[in-house]
């Protein structure tokens, strides 16, 4: 592997493109440049495209030799989520390098595969010049704030620069093991999301005299605790259904999994040994709710007269507004007459077929590397910048190499949290697969017309 991929991480990471959420934060410029003078450096031309002061998109179009070929797109984002160093063993932006790791914020999510695609990019534009396809790099900001100054705005308002039939992005290359062998994750889809805001009414009044006092604070931790009592059914979908017949389990562990009876047993066992996948099977097996934000009151000695619930809700592929609504009220019980509820935010399940020349390509490469091992087409949990391309009918995939450290377990451990880190093998084989992929892909295409 090319040095020039890690000396692009170590740089990405030390750039600290930190999003807190706020529309001021991010500042992804900074690793804008950092790629475009990489890019430059090959002489491939690329435009920054900036949807506000700071917040920069960065892509590069290579176009193709066949207008009737597909186009092949390699998507990633710059900016990272806050890291509180006091946690961390080592400086989170620092991007060290020790033990066979590069570590820092963003290593795994997803500054890794925004390197190692851009180094394998550059590569195959310099040795081929140019595919039957438009090939296309693209690295985005504010993914971590929903894609509203990245993503979203890119394709409301440069469809045209950012058009693609086919994708690669982040989510996947995770290893799962069980008793009758391993597989690697390619995620296929999404979960929805429908973030909302409960409300509830008191009556305010002196702090000193709380006896019969209708205290919105109550009402709302009532509330909360009502939700975590009363936990949402498990729905067994086409996608879960396809999902755990692939996870390698036996026969009976997986008829166990499939049973919205016994599903939640089976899962609390499974917490004893992979507790990593016990989580994302109980994620994606149903509609979430998690109350994250709780608001009441602005003074010690007065009875706050109001209260709000910021909720984090996850929909299944299938599922609506009304789905999130009746979901909500049985969550609440016999507190859901006392809050009024508002969907602020929603974007509904997205899933992209298996039966297609990427994803062949993909399981094709990998298993040139990982003999014997089986592909398990995955539904995310969370939402990333894929959905919005999956609504304007493009095919993603979240899939990207990794050493066969890199369990499920071990990236929902890592991810977001500290001393997140990449092994240098990872990045090999990150670098080889973006390196191998557009030959495999058209080569795929070909053959499927």
């Amino acid at each position: 592997m090319d040095n020039q991929c890690v000396n692009l991480l170590k740089s990405l990471i030390k750039n600290k493109c930190v999003n807190d959420g706020t529309p001021g934060s991010g500042n992804e410029i900074k690793s804008a440049r950092t790629l475009k003078k990489f890019f430059h450096s090959y002489k491939i031309k690329s435009e920054i495209l900036e949807s506000a002061e700071g917040r920069a998109n960065i892509i590069v179009r290579i176009p193709g030799t066949d207008p009737h070929a597909p186009s092949l797109m390699y998507m990633s984002h710059m900016d990272v989520v806050p890291a509180k160093e006091d946690d961390w063993s080592c400086d989170p932006f620092g991007a060290d390098e020790r033990g066979g790791y590069i570590w820092g914020r963003g290593t795994l999510d997803m500054l890794n595969i925004t390197a190692c695609s851009a180094s394998a990019f550059a590569e195959l534009v310099k040795k081929h010049k140019r595919f039957p396809g438009d090939f296309i790099y693209l690295a985005v900001a504010d993914e971590e704030a929903s894609g509203r100054l990245g993503a979203r705005w890119l394709v409301e308002n440069h469809w045209d620069k950012v058009k693609t039939n086919y994708m690669i992005t982040e989510g996947g290359g995770f290893f799962v093991r069980g008793k009758q062998g391993t597989g690697i994750t390619i995620t296929t889809g999404e979960k929805g999301l429908a973030w909302t805001k409960l409300t509830t009414e008191g009556n305010s009044g002196h702090g000193s005299l709380p006896y019969r006092a209708k205290n919105a604070a109550i009402k709302v931790a009532r509330a909360v605790t009502e939700m975590q009592h009363q936990p949402l059914k498990p729905i067994i979908t086409k996608e879960y259904r396809e999902m755990v017949k692939n996870l390698n389990f036996p026969t009976v562990t997986q008829n166990l999994l499939l049973n919205p009876l016994t599903i939640n047993l089976t899962l609390k066992q499974l917490y004893a040994s992979t507790p990593g996948l016990a989580r994302y099977l109980h994620a994606v097996s149903r509609m979430t709710i998690s109350p994250n934000i709780l608001r009441s009151g602005n003074k010690v000695n007065i009875i706050p007269d109001k209260g709000e619930i910021d909720l984090d809700i996850r929909i299944l592929p299938g599922q609506n507004v009304e789905d999130v609504m009746a979901g909500i009220k049985s969550a609440l019980g016999p507190f859901k007459e006392d809050f009024t509820i508002e969907v602020v935010d929603y974007f509904p399940s997205n899933v992209s077929p298996v039966e297609t020349p990427l994803f062949e390509a993909t399981v094709e490469i990998f298993k040139s590397i990982y003999p014997g091992i089986s592909s398990i087409p995955t539904l995310f949990s969370g939402v990333t910048d894929a959905r919005f391309w999956r609504m304007r009918g493009s095919t993603v995939y979240g899939f990207c190499m990794f050493d066969e450290d890199m369990t499920l377990d071990e990236y929902v451990r890592m991810l977001h949290g500290k001393d997140e880190r990449v092994s240098l093998k990872s990045l090999e084989l990150a670098h080889n697969y973006f390196l191998n992929l557009p030959e495999v892909f058209y080569r795929k295409a070909a053959q499927s017309q």
